[in-house]
């Protein structure tokens, strides 16, 4: 019955807190890499949706020449 009993901190070296605390470092690293990427994400969508679109075409800078007229 003594066997039950045992320390269940046995074989804990640390306990570690905050974000990501007891996973590996490559871990934390993809979890960082995941996240710059979906921050980069949503900079590149508000720089997109803020620029002008340039959908309308472009006006030609002389207008164009009248057809000569025609003969009688």
């Amino acid at each position: 019955m003594s066997e039950a009993l045992e320390d269940p901190t046995d074989g804990v070296l640390v306990v570690r807190r905050g974000p990501g605390a007891n996973c590996s470092s490559i871990g934390s690293a993809v979890e960082m890499l995941f996240l710059s990427a979906t921050l980069g994400t949503a900079i590149l969508a508000a720089v997109a949706a803020s620029l002008d679109p340039k959908d309308e075409p472009d006006e030609p800078d002389e207008p164009a020449p009248e057809p000569p007229p025609e003969a009688l």
